[in-house]
């Protein structure tokens, strides 16, 4: 901790104000130029960084199974308050404190990462052993929360691709960074990213499958929980999906599951391969975090009628397949009544991401797997590859989307009888059922600008940029106002 503390103390400094800042930057790139005079402290840098994504404002909570995931319409709860309705139906204004969190948390974990970037450029490549590591690896973090910005904070490119965007930071200053547009910072996430795909080459024999641990490789080892070659690939993939350019997310979709790492799971392993833990077939990247369990106990578990996120109505009734279909097996597995000291308490839960053993009995509870949260999982690709081929080459589409279902219990679509075809919609409804808790599917509905159904309210909220895009804060533009109101009196 006495490390994390200097990189806390020096980002302090960068943000405590322009005045402030000139007056201790002298003493302060003497501590921190010591700091990252070895490999480990870049390590704990990175480390740190990491921990930061487990925050409840970032992916322990808001940006995984909360927030997003009410926006994505997969709960209700037996009593609905004035403040669970302003989130089932995004009323922006109401929502403003939840925004300002992840957007002021989202760039100081950008200001950390681009901290690591500027003191490795005081390094050349043949310092530090795992130099490129490290490089690629900040880039790929700061490409990914860049991402989540732009998605949630600027409009669809299909329909304003000239509109204000965010600020794309790539700087460790006291200093305002511009706003760019939405086609630039598209344009400047995908060359992040293609920078850190060169850079982390490593991984092609560093990760493995099956996986395995060695303690002396140190930072190499474990690669799922660090931004790693098939997660830059696999991050390629979901931008171009998001952008809409289909051919390029099939090309990097391809490359990791072309990479024979990312098996998928079986049909009978379901039921706890995600329960607060990183699977070690499908997870192409995580977070590691023992932080978790409280919020998911309480939100999930414990039942309370007024605070106990349940799972919608129609959400669950997607799970209920015909024979003919096959056996969805996340429906049983995923959604399950719990026995309660009441009656009252047996209601159906929303139980793939709780780790029941550790709850009810923790001292029962041992596993091999890493604890945390899963940010990108192989079915995604499977789901992209199917979509991107779908007019191009319907029997290839069809393979890699019955490939997928098949390993959720479904039936195959060319065994189905009726010479059926996929759609779009079946691999839209497959996202909805696949992406529970994982906080992607709201993301799939501002894609294609959806109408959402809200079916704890029995009301639709009608598709528009208005409702998809999240309000920045007040606050981003009062500083610049003031900024370039005092820049105009220098000038007088």
């Amino acid at each position: 901790m006495k490390k994390y503390s200097v990189l806390f103390l020096i980002l302090t400094f960068v943000t405590s104000g322009c005045d402030n800042f000139l007056s201790v930057k002298p003493k302060a790139e003497i501590v921190e130029r010591v700091y990252f005079d070895t490999p480990e402290g870049f390590e704990d840098a990175l480390y740190g960084a990491y921990s930061v994504l487990s925050d409840p404002v970032l992916y322990g909570e808001y940006l995984s199974w909360g927030l997003l995931d009410v926006f994505g319409q997969y709960y209700k709860k037996a009593s609905i308050n004035d403040d669970v309705k302003a989130i089932l139906t995004l009323e922006h204004d109401r929502l403003r404190g939840y925004y300002g969190n992840i957007w002021s948390k989202s760039y100081a974990t950008i200001g950390y990462v681009n901290n690591v970037l500027r003191n490795l450029e005081r390094k050349d490549e043949q310092s530090m052993h795992h130099y490129k590591l490290y490089k690629g690896e900040a880039l790929g973090v700061r490409a990914y929360l860049h991402f989540d910005l732009l998605r949630l904070f600027a409009p669809r490119i299909q329909s304003k691709p000239e509109a204000q965007g965010i600020p794309y930071v790539t700087i460790y200053e006291a200093l305002v960074s511009p706003f760019k547009n939405v086609t630039e910072v598209y344009d400047l996430i995908i060359k992040d990213l293609k920078e850190a795909e060169q850079l982390l080459k490593d991984d092609e024999t560093l990760f493995t499958y099956p996986r395995s641990f060695k303690l002396e490789d140190g930072f190499a080892t474990c690669r799922e929980i660090h931004f790693n070659l098939y997660a830059a690939q696999a991050l390629l993939a979901r931008v171009y999906w998001m952008k809409g350019d289909l051919d390029n997310a099939l090309i990097y979709a391809l490359k990791v599951i072309d990479s024979k790492k990312f098996p998928l799971e079986e049909k009978l392993n379901l039921r706890s391969f995600l329960a607060g833990v990183l699977s070690e077939k499908e997870t192409i990247w995580g977070i590691y975090s023992v932080k978790t369990l409280d919020a998911i106990k309480k939100n999930f578990y414990t039942y309370d009628p007024t605070f106990t996120w349940l799972p919608a109505d129609d959400n669950v009734a997607l799970y209920s397949v015909t024979p003919e279909e096959g056996n969805d097996m996340r429906g049983n597995d995923w959604f399950r009544i719990l026995l309660g000291e009441e009656e009252s308490d047996k209601v159906v839960r929303c139980m793939k991401i709780v780790n029941e053993t550790k709850i009810s009995k923790p001292a029962d509870f041992s596993s091999d797997l890493i604890e945390g949260m899963n940010l990108i999982r192989i079915p995604e690709m499977y789901l992209i590859a199917a979509e991107a081929l779908l007019d191009k080459d319907i029997e290839q589409a069809q393979d890699y989307f019955d490939e997928f279902i098949q390993s959720r219990g479904l039936f195959k679509y060319k065994d189905r009888s009726g010479s059926l075809r996929i759609t779009l919609e079946d691999i839209n409804k497959e996202r909805r059922k696949e992406f529970v808790q994982e906080g992607q599917y709201f993301f799939t509905l501002k894609r294609g600008n959806m109408d959402i159904y809200v079916d704890a309210l029995k009301t639709t909220l009608l598709g528009s940029d208005e409702l998809y895009t999240l309000l920045i804060p007040d606050e981003e533009f009062e500083y610049r106002y003031m900024e370039e109101d005092d820049n105009d009196k220098n000038v007088e």
